[in-house]
């Protein structure tokens, strides 16, 4: 785990986003790449519950701050999803700049 991530102030100052999005990405942003996560472990760090975990990603994919890429295997089947997570919202095309991936699986 990281010591402290630094983060960008437009983050902070995007009033389109409220506090507990705002929260949820910053602590997205400080995991490590690749980090395995669910819904239901992100509400158990904090007091929110896992509703409002759900509202909250979904309005980091609203506001373009969060994007699922969905894949199945071809010999499993099975179905994943990594979200990728910016600091700023990303254009519709190919996000210049780093990008956290995280794996977020659903609760």
């Amino acid at each position: 785990m990281r010591a402290f991530a630094a983060l960008a102030n437009s983050l902070f100052r995007d009033r389109h986003l409220s506090w507990g999005a705002v929260g949820v990405l910053a602590y997205l942003l400080g995991l490590p790449d690749g980090s395995w996560i669910t819904e239901r472990i992100l509400a158990e760090r904090r007091r929110e519950g896992c509703m409002s975990v759900v509202a909250s990603l979904r309005e980091l994919e609203e506001r373009r701050y969060l994007r699922r890429v969905v894949s199945r295997d071809p010999v499993t089947r099975q179905y994943s999803t990594v979200c990728e997570v910016f600091e700023r919202p990303y254009e519709s095309a190919t996000p210049a700049g780093e990008t956290q991936k995280v794996r977020l699986m659903a609760a």
